[in-house]
């Protein structure tokens, strides 16, 4: 009978055993159930640094940004030099000459100021308190530094500006075979092209790769300058910008020929009819 309990004595015993163990091991501090959890073999990033935002400041310029600055100041200084032949209408200096018209104003005095002075053929004009004063050839700045130097004799540090108001000794002249030839006046910068635009373009008589510019020089001779407008009209040659006083010749061509020789050919056969 012994035999039969002693199982389960020994099981009983077993479970009371296991059942205290646990209980201590749970109390001690390293138990499972304040265990730390298993990490992976993949690390969490580092945590960034929290930006601050700076005081208000300039912002700083990247290299981009100048660049692109750069950039933009490269491309204003190309259509500024684009535009400034046609701000400065022809030069840079522009002379004034018969039949252009100024202005003169003198600050804070009206008395002495003058508008819509017409320059007369032989260039000059009369000033008050000055005189006779020769225009023609110079420049606003030099009127106004002779003006402001004679003036001054009268006025108390006088202030003199001298405006060209309107532009009438610039000229040229087409003459050849376009529709309407003549002497033109250059109211801005003007090529080739734009003058035989004006002049009514090259008649069907007109040799466009003949055409030709004739420019007087400071020793007085002529030079000049063939501007085949075949091949400017193709992109293929520059156009010539005009000087006042140049003159674009536009010569005949082959056809201009072939209809003279035919008229005498028609003019002499209706001689002999007549004749009969």
């Amino acid at each position: 009978m012994n035999q039969h309990r002693w199982p389960k004595v020994s099981l009983t015993m077993l479970s009371l055993v296991f059942l205290t163990a646990g209980a201590t091991y749970a109390q001690q501090p390293g138990s499972l159930d304040k265990a730390p959890l298993p990490t992976t073999t993949q690390e969490k990033p580092a945590p960034r640094p929290r930006e601050t935002s700076p005081a208000k400041s300039a912002p700083v310029q990247t290299p981009a940004d100048a660049e692109r600055q750069a950039l933009r100041r490269e491309d204003q200084s190309e259509v500024e030099a684009a535009v400034l032949p046609y701000i400065n209408n022809f030069f840079a200096t522009t002379r004034i000459g018969p039949e252009d018209v100024i202005s003169v104003d003198v600050f804070d005095q009206p008395n002495y100021s003058r508008t819509n002075i017409t320059i007369p053929p032989n260039g000059r004009i009369s000033y008050p308190l000055i005189g006779q004063l020769n225009i023609a050839g110079r420049t606003t700045e030099e009127l106004e530094k002779e003006i402001t130097e004679k003036l001054a004799e009268y006025i108390r540090e006088p202030k003199v500006s001298v405006n060209l108001v309107q532009v009438h000794s610039m000229k040229y002249l087409v003459v050849g075979d376009v529709t309407t030839p003549g002497i033109y006046e250059m109211t801005r910068r003007m090529s080739v092209a734009e003058a035989l635009a004006k002049a009514g373009y090259v008649t069907r008589y007109g040799d466009l790769k003949g055409v030709s510019v004739l420019r007087m020089q400071p020793n007085g001779q002529m030079f000049t300058i063939p501007v085949n407008m075949k091949e400017v009209e193709k992109g293929k040659q520059q156009d010539v910008f005009l000087v006042p006083g140049d003159t674009v010749v536009v010569p005949g061509n082959k056809f201009k020929a072939v209809d003279k020789v035919m008229s005498l050919v028609t003019l002499g056969y209706w001689m002999r009819i007549i004749a009969r």
